[in-house]
């Protein structure tokens, strides 16, 4: 049974153990990291996904224990094409902070091939790069502000079967409209508000042993709506939540257990999700220039750039989602 959390609550209890499991629709978990029990082994990542349909970029700023990565990637979605690079920094003595509060904090961060500026505001984000020899072959520069529009967002906590000290807390946050600019090499990708969507995934955890973690994501308009999707694999203990929903105009539709079937290793293939009696029944195709998957390999972390097909019914509605030719994307990783 999924429990769904609507009022305020902490994380931690004080001995460290996870206080509640579930998930709401709103950010109702306080994380106060100093609470946790297992220090020194926590991991946390920032990842922004932004999309207008011609472009997409692909963001991720990550500790694990003493490392620390920058990953980004840059698909061309009319012409085909990826380019992408990171940067993994190893037995990190001093960490590289990421903003606590969504409101508020900033990263500066600086070598000497990329300068990176990641700036919250009480309003939505600013997003600033400049990296030389991007992916070994092109300078890449954006100037991106992101700005929070109303809508629900999905927030997960999870604790682990056998020690509830360790904890899995996520929020995909799909509710944020972006402008700018993009360039890589001669290119020059132009972003406003009114065609022009990200979304905010923000994960913090301390675990046990190693995951092998995929998820299915799209944010795009539908039926003149926005459509935003979150298909995630198991972390922890889930049964009072998971990550697995869909929003529409920014209401959050919760999904259960999904079933996932695919070809490990072959980027090129499809993927193929259901649930129960024709509840969710999507395929994930890729998409291939020359017969190769467009795809993002960076260090642990795969982006896979493609399109849904099916359909998603929704309880007290006659007639499902169909989301035939809807941009989405899949991204594996392990931490």
């Amino acid at each position: 049974m999924q429990r769904e959390i609507k009022e305020n609550c902490a994380v931690f209890e004080e001995n460290g153990e996870v206080l509640n499991a579930g998930w709401a629709r709103k950010s109702v978990f306080e994380y106060n990291c100093d609470m946790s029990k297992t220090s020194g082994k926590h991991g946390e990542s920032d990842c922004y996904f932004i999309n207008n349909g011609e472009v997409s970029l692909y963001l991720s700023v990550e500790n694990y224990g003493m490392e620390f990565a920058i990953k980004i990637a840059v698909a061309d979605l009319k012409r085909g094409g990826v380019i992408s690079d990171s940067v993994i920094k190893k037995f990190v003595i001093f960490k590289n902070e990421l903003p606590e509060s969504g409101n508020k904090g900033e990263l500066l961060y600086t070598d000497k091939r990329i300068q990176l500026q990641l700036t919250n505001t009480t309003d939505g984000r600013f997003l600033k790069c400049d990296f030389i020899d991007f992916g070994g072959l092109k300078n890449l520069y954006f100037n991106i502000t992101l700005k929070k529009s109303n809508g629900d967002s999905l927030n997960e906590l999870a604790p682990f079967e056998r020690d509830r000290k360790y904890f899995y807390l996520k929020r995909f946050v799909p509710k944020f409209i972006a402008s700018g600019v993009i360039r890589v090499g001669g290119l020059e990708y132009s972003l406003n508000e009114n065609n022009t969507r990200a979304y905010f995934d923000w994960t913090r955890f301390s675990k046990p042993r190693k995951h092998n973690y995929q998820r299915l994501s799209a944010d795009g308009i539908l039926d003149g709506k926005r459509f935003s999707l979150c298909l995630a694999s198991r972390v922890g203990d889930n049964r009072y939540g998971n990550e697995n929903c869909f929003f529409i105009d920014g209401k959050l539709e919760k999904l259960s257990q999904i079933n996932v079937k695919g070809t490990n290793g072959r980027l090129d293939r499809p993927w193929f999700f259901t649930a129960g009696i024709s509840a969710v029944d999507i395929t994930f195709k890729p998409f291939t220039v020359k017969g190769e998957p467009m795809a993002a390999v960076m260090d642990k972390t795969t982006v896979v750039f493609g399109r849904l097909y099916g359909q998603i019914k929704r309880v007290d509605y006659d007639k499902p989602l169909v989301l035939d030719n809807a941009q989405a994307h899949m991204i594996f990783t392990e931490f």
